[in-house]
């Protein structure tokens, strides 16, 4: 089985079987009673159009899949032609942020503003702000100011200008602001498991047992895996702004040899 073009062929499958019913039925109705374009379910079951994933419930529903089925449809559709050996990653020009930059580091909405400028044929305002990231006036006004004061923005006539292409912070080194940072991520990951549909978001874990050596090795690789994921992500129609959390902690007790390394 052709797991990549498995959702093709369930499409197909449907449509067939509308036809054996009723021979006049047309890819028209089809896409009328999937509630999708016409012409983009055409190109869909052509493999000449990626599957919309905010469709896939919808459609799952409608196309009466079982959980087996449903599943294999999931993968289908969530397939990638990227590979990530393939992706190059270009030297790091981000601009550091450091602890004095505290309320940037840890409040989530000023990373959020800052990518705001990325995506294709967005206007930066105070109102477009509030509107795409659901926040107040009042918090959008803060926290483009707080941009501001650092440097991170500047205003020119009524629009804003994005100073630095991209920004970071330290790695491997105690911060308050972080750990604020930190703990705002696994909250909003709380929220959007339950808000978001799950062909748009992915939640995943494995539980193993490791040789706390490579725990430097595996942070390497995790910091590789965050780089090669933001060069992909360079390209495509950009509509939205997401986050990546990637989470590595002990599940046992640490011995206290290894708390003091």
């Amino acid at each position: 089985m052709n797991t990549d073009r498995y959702h093709i062929q369930k499409l197909k499958e449907a449509f067939s079987e509308k036809q054996r019913v009723n021979a006049h039925y047309s890819m028209r109705a089809f896409s009328r009673d999937l509630e999708i374009d016409s012409s983009s379910l055409g190109k869909i079951m052509r493999g000449e159009r990626a599957f919309p994933l905010k469709k896939a419930s919808t459609i799952i529903k409608k196309l009466k899949l079982s959980p087996i089925e449903e599943q294999l449809f999931n993968q289908s559709v969530g397939k990638k032609q990227a590979s990530l050996e393939d992706i190059i990653i270009e030297e790091d020009k981000r601009f550091l942020l450091d602890e004095s930059y505290y309320k940037v580091i840890s409040e989530w909405e000023h990373y959020a503003v800052l990518e705001l400028f990325e995506l294709d044929g967005f206007e930066v305002t105070l109102a477009s702000i509030a509107s795409k990231l659901d926040l107040t006036s009042h918090r959008a006004d803060v926290v483009v100011h707080n941009l501001l004061e650092s440097g991170l923005l500047k205003k020119e006539g009524s629009s804003f200008i994005k100073v630095n292409k991209g920004i970071k912070t330290t790695e491997d080194v105690v911060s308050k602001a972080l750990q604020v940072s930190h703990q705002e991520t696994l909250d909003l990951g709380k929220e959007k498991l339950e808000d978001v549909d799950v062909h748009l978001r992915d939640f995943s874990s494995v539980t193993v047992a490791i040789d706390v050596e490579q725990v430097q090795e595996a942070k390497k690789i995790i910091r590789e895996f965050r780089q090669k994921m933001s060069a992909l992500f360079q390209t495509g129609n950009k509509t939205e702004v997401y986050n990546l959390a990637i989470q590595l902690y002990p599940l046992s007790n640490l011995n206290d040899q290894e708390k003091m390394q």
